[in-house]
């Protein structure tokens, strides 16, 4: 089922699997993060300066920005590539990093 369907259908949600509606909900929540950072930017994406420091994010807040849990940041940690690998094998995440990462997704320069 596609949100276009159930947004049609409210009701249909009801009948989903476990699997389709958190696959239906990841998708919701990918597309409210991407119109926050549009709306949050006024439609425009400046590229951050160099000069300005880079902020290590936790999991928790990088899943935030885009729509996942921290559980999924963590286990998919490895193949994002804003991970930073800091001593004691801790993990935190770019913030610049990350913005690279969502416009490159959403087809901006």
């Amino acid at each position: 089922m596609t949100l276009d369907e159930l947004s049609q259908e409210p009701e249909r949600a009801a009948t989903l699997s476990p699997k389709e509606r958190a696959d239906l909900y990841r998708q919701v929540a990918r597309m409210e993060a991407d119109l926050l950072a549009l709306i949050l930017t006024d439609g425009t994406v400046a590229e951050p300066r160099d000069e300005a420091p880079d902020q290590l994010l936790t999991a928790a807040q990088a899943g935030a920005r885009l729509g996942y849990t921290r559980d999924w940041v963590y286990r998919h940690a490895a193949a994002l590539p804003f991970t930073v690998r800091l001593p004691g094998g801790r993990r935190r995440f770019s913030a610049q990093g990350l913005a690279r990462y969502l416009r490159r997704r959403q087809g901006s320069p």
